[in-house]
């Protein structure tokens, strides 16, 4: 009888689970489906964006080469010329597209340049024909290009897209063709604790795009947005509106100087007019020769592959070390200067202050392989810096940020041995979620309390690659956000965003510096801690002649070893007359007289080629950053625009553009436009996630709904049969 029951119950269950499967696969089926569907185009789509740095895409056309590896359908070599005169390098850049397809291609390469170059000239080449390059507002510019691409004209437009990134476009190269783009600029040369250098930069660490895709929007932020089509891997936002032209695409590969996917030659001609103890560049191997005094350079190899900063250091003899210079230049009628002024050492140290200082370490996903671990020797290395009497804490971020400590503690050996431990398993991941952790660092208590009855002084310092987007937004938030404390920026990685790292450390009160190989950890974060003691002077002015222009026009605070340098436009005349700086060094007055030409007549004055750029870029960056401070974009712009079209410069409103007259490509052929990909910076390691912020859970949300989904349907299912 129970056997019996039994089996009437499992056959009734069987019925029912029949009916059930009955009802699922006609009922269900849809639903099922659709969310099958919405997880295989979200799959897709994360994929594509997750892909979009190492594999080609995008549109990217990429061929075989004999030995079975990718290559861009179209090549580019880059060529360098370096005149280093004084304080002031006039740079050509050449870049060279080669179209390996049998296609009509256009190709698009963005680039990096240094963030203070000065762009005055471009001229197209085709064979044996030169066409010059016109200085146009930028959206003037695109319009003339559009219509000679659409025309089957050769054309190239070069455009601003940040200060130290740039994109070249080249139109109408035909199957197995060349053409060339050169452009000049300025560039000034740096000086710091007795060691010139120059640094140019030849490859990006791709930015992480920060905000949600929301269309192209090209009045966002009163920014000039580019509106020819982006060919980079990122999507714009609300936050990046020009994300597609600031997202480069990567080679899936490595380079190496044997055989270089982006391949570079460079040669250099330094004249400082003094005996120099030392030239060396630590990143490239070079071959140097003397004659009369002037030192010639080049690659040693010949070429390099473009996936590091090249930089170039060198040092005067002792005795010969300058302390003062002044350089001009005559330029429509006018004359513009360039002073560089090191004040003098402090006779003693200033008594060392409580301080608080947090180290905020970028451990983002472009930071990973050699960054990440020269990022934690730096931070490791600065901990060894603190003094007892010192507070600190630790802030690192990713696509989220953690502190190591709720508030800083103090430098105890305990806490210096957890902060140490903590360091050490630091590891490299994630996006590039700057603004929280910034916020964070800026806005932490620093009031007096009963270990410090004096407000202590507080110092931020912030090791990044600067790979991000939205830079101005985080200039706003650093200058908002300051108050007493300072910030002090240092770069990592072969090619850091230079632009990010100054800037910052502008905006910050503070100072900016670059660990590009884990050899100079040591040497660079005992400088910078150096400096970090106090300023070495402050409250500097210049007294100019009446109606002189100077920039900077409020002079910043000088660590150690940094000299004050400030560009001017003179006038018509050149002044006869001494130039007097003060300020206050080691906390004493101080103060100082200069000639402009001692011993030499003024109209006889030797020119310096460069420096009337020098001043017209320094303008134009003290113009635009009038914006982080508020200031209405359009009287920006008005501003901008006849100063850049003045002196023939490249700003965010205008544009170098140059056409062939003669049209080159049959019109029933097709055009097609092909990014060139840039090199991965050296040591960096392949980035396994997206870099814009569309990278959500949404493929895990979709597989649990459609679970919940299911189960909820099998309950429904089953209170109906009852």
């Amino acid at each position: 009888m129970h056997a019996y029951r039994h089996k009437q119950l499992l056959s009734r269950d069987i019925q029912r689970f029949g009916g059930v499967s009955f009802w699922l696969l006609f009922r269900c089926l849809p639903a099922l489906v659709l969310a099958a569907l919405s997880l295989f185009i979200l799959s897709a789509a994360t994929a594509r964006a997750e892909s979009s740095l190492t594999e080609p895409g995008g549109g990217q056309l990429m061929l075989r080469n004999a030995q079975g590896q990718s290559i861009a359908a179209v090549a580019q070599h880059t060529s360098v010329q370096l005149e280093i005169t004084g304080m002031v390098a006039i740079v050509t850049l050449e870049q060279q597209f080669s179209n390996r397809s049998s296609e009509w291609v256009e190709g698009v390469y963005a680039f990096p340049l240094p963030e203070q170059a000065a762009v005055r000239s471009m001229e197209m080449r085709v064979g044996e024909r030169r066409i010059i390059g016109e200085i146009r507002e930028r959206v003037a510019a695109q319009d003339i290009y559009r219509q000679a691409k659409a025309a089957g004209k050769k054309a190239s437009l070069v455009e601003q897209q940040r200060p130290n990134l740039f994109s070249n476009r080249v139109a109408n190269i035909a199957p197995g063709e060349s053409v060339s783009v050169k452009l000049e600029y300025v560039q000034e040369v740096s000086y710091d604790a007795g060691q010139f250098s120059l640094r140019l930069p030849t490859t990006i660490t791709p930015r992480y795009i920060p905000g949600i895709s929301a269309g192209r929007n090209l009045s966002a932020g009163g920014e000039t947005v580019a509106v020819l089509p982006g060919l980079g891997w990122a999507q714009p936002t609300q936050q990046v509106p020009d994300a597609d032209q600031v997202t480069p695409l990567l080679y899936p590969r490595e380079g190496d100087d044997n055989t270089p996917l982006n391949p570079m030659t460079l040669s250099a001609r330094l004249d400082m007019g003094m005996p120099l103890a030392e030239v060396q560049s630590p990143y490239h191997d070079i071959a140097l020769s003397r004659r009369a005094g002037v030192y010639e350079i080049a690659l040693a190899a010949g070429v390099a592959e473009m996936d590091r900063d090249f930089v170039l250091r060198w040092t005067p003899v002792s005795a010969n070390a300058p302390s003062a210079a002044f350089f001009t230049e005559r330029v429509g009628g006018e004359y513009y200067g360039l002073l560089l002024l090191v004040p003098p050492t402090p006779e003693r140290a200033p008594e060392p202050a409580p301080r608080e200082i947090v180290f905020v370490i970028d451990t983002s996903g472009s930071m990973g392989g050699v960054s990440i671990r020269q990022a934690r020797a730096s931070l490791v290395r600065a901990l060894g810096h603190l003094r007892p009497e010192d507070r600190f804490n630790i802030i690192q971020f990713n696509s989220s940020h953690h502190a190591l400590f709720r508030r800083a503690l103090p430098a105890s050996r305990h806490n210096l041995q957890l902060a140490a431990e903590y360091v050490r398993h630091l590891q490299a991941t994630g996006g590039t979620e700057m603004m929280p952790a910034l916020q964070t660092a800026l806005t932490a208590n620093v009031a007096a309390d009963e270990l410090h009855p004096q407000p202590v002084l507080r110092q931020v310092i912030f090791i990044t690659d600067g790979a991000v987007g939205n830079e101005r937004e985080l200039y706003a938030e650093i200058a908002q956000r300051l108050g007493p404390s300072r910030l002090f920026t240092v770069g990592i990685g072969s090619a850091p965003n230079s632009w990010f790292m100054r800037k910052a450390a502008e905006f910050g009160r503070g100072s900016y510096t670059y660990i590009s190989d884990v050899d100079e950890v040591g040497a660079t974060m005992d400088a910078l801690f150096r400096q970090l003691s106090a300023p070495v002077a402050t409250a500097l002015t210049v007294d100019w002649p009446a109606g002189a222009e100077a920039w900077p026009a409020s002079l910043p605070d000088l660590y150690q070893g940094e000299p004050l340098r400030v560009a001017v436009k003179l006038g018509a005349e050149l002044p006869d007359a001494d130039l007097l700086v003060r300020g206050r060094v080691g906390g004493q007055e101080w103060g100082t007289t200069l000639r402009f030409f001692p011993g030499a007549d003024p109209a006889r004055a030797p020119d310096h080629p460069g420096v009337a750029s020098v001043w017209a870029r320094r303008k134009i960056a003290a113009l635009l950053d009038m914006r982080v401070y508020g200031k209405d974009d359009d009287w920006v712009r008005g501003q901008v625009l006849p100063l850049a079209l003045e002196h023939s410069l490249m700003s965010p409103y205008t544009s170098f553009v140059a056409v062939e007259q003669q049209p080159a490509r049959p019109l029933d052929r097709a055009l097609d436009s092909h990014p060139v990909p840039n090199t991965r910076p050296n040591g960096q390691s392949p980035q396994t996630f997206a870099y814009p912020n569309t990278a959500t859970t949404a493929a895990a949300n979709v597989w649990l709904g459609s679970f919940l989904l299911l189960l909820g349907l099998f309950a429904r299912a089953f209170r109906e049969e009852d």
